[in-house]
């Protein structure tokens, strides 16, 4: 791990995206949306991708001048058109728009259409927990695993996150992909490391174990084979077809869709009284006895709702060889010196 001061990595990633046009506040979003995740423990949508995401600047992916379009303002409905505007700016704007018809209406949904890479859902789920509601949102991606008993990439990673409010704990989040993520792949590639069983084959269906070799040329395998293929299938609708864009195999690579809505939880019953539910719901799972009594179970989010408000109390991120890799990649596509480690 290298560890740099969590506003120095700040400071960096501003002056970055500054080279390429991206205005103050816009590329403050981009770089809040990476840094959480690196202070939560999830490197691997961290600042790790900053580099990918100038160079889908670079690119014409992702502009910096793109303005986001309201198709459609409904009481509990919103579409927009991103135009390619960064992913986080346009993700944040839906769910904001979400949260805010929710106040009103108990519920609502957004679509967005034409964004580039988002950085990670979680992020947007939690923004409605933050405000006492239930989040959930879902996107589309690049194609890269096949259908159960297919030999060719078809589906995206396509990922999905749920936040539920339980406070005074964290959030409890869910956030994956449906199938293996390259992102995870790329820190394997950095550490040495073989590809985990059941990640990925070749044409022929034969298992990888090289992860670099599984991104040029292999099939990724969807989670839990037909449940993932099955829930890649509905989130590609979602966030394609519902907004009138080509699926990922008839579109250009780079450019997605996504779908989110929030619910107000008083909508149904008294907000303290779900929270007491929760609570006390967590409270059987955690206790609930462990298979090794020095690894106690957690609920999702748990650790990472923790390690965020740990991270944050010491003003410092830890990066792994993969981000701090890349924090160099960053500095020679910008000229932007990197920040200094500590210790």
């Amino acid at each position: 791990m290298t560890t740099v001061a969590l506003e120095d990595l700040r400071r960096f990633g501003l002056a970055a995206l500054a080279t390429r046009g991206v205005s103050q506040a816009d590329a403050a979003l981009v770089i809040d949306v990476m840094l959480e995740q690196d202070l939560r423990g999830h490197g691997h949508h961290g600042i790790v991708l900053l580099a990918l995401r100038i160079r889908d600047l670079d690119a014409g992916r992702a502009r910096a001048d793109a303005q986001i379009e309201v198709l459609a303002d409904l009481p509990a409905f919103t579409a927009l058109d991103a135009h390619g505007a960064l992913g986080p700016v346009g993700a944040v704007q839906a769910m904001d728009a979400c949260i805010s018809k929710a106040q009103t209406q108990g519920a609502a949904m957004a679509s967005l259409r034409d964004m580039p890479h988002w950085v990670i859902p979680a992020f947007y789920s939690m923004r409605a927990a933050a405000s006492g509601m239930i989040g959930y949102c879902c996107c589309y991606t690049d194609p890269s695993f096949a259908p159960v008993g297919g030999a060719s990439r078809v589906l995206g990673n396509n990922p999905l996150s749920y936040a539920i409010p339980a406070d005074p704990r964290p959030p409890i989040v869910v956030d994956f992909g449906v199938s293996a993520s390259t992102g995870r792949m790329r820190e394997l590639v950095a550490d040495g490391q073989p590809l985990p069983d059941g990640w990925a084959v070749d044409t022929e269906g034969r298992p990888l174990s090289d992860p670099a070799l599984a991104m040029a040329d292999g099939v990724f395998l969807p989670i839990a084979e037909h449940r993932g293929y099955g829930l890649g299938l509905v989130h590609e609708l979602l966030a394609a077809s519902l907004n009138a864009m080509p699926i990922a195999l008839e579109h250009p690579p780079g450019r997605y869709g996504g779908f989110f809505s929030a619910c107000r939880v008083d909508t149904f019953r008294p907000r303290d009284e779900f929270l007491r539910d929760v609570n006390h719901a967590l409270d059987h799972v955690t206790d609930s006895p462990a298979l090794d009594p020095t690894r106690p179970i957690r609920y999702p989010g748990q650790q990472s709702g923790l390690a965020l408000r740990q991270n944050l109390a010491r003003g410092q991120v830890d990066l792994s060889t993969a981000s701090w890799d890349r924090v160099h990649e960053v500095a020679e596509l910008t000229g932007v010196p990197t920040p200094r480690p500590l210790g």
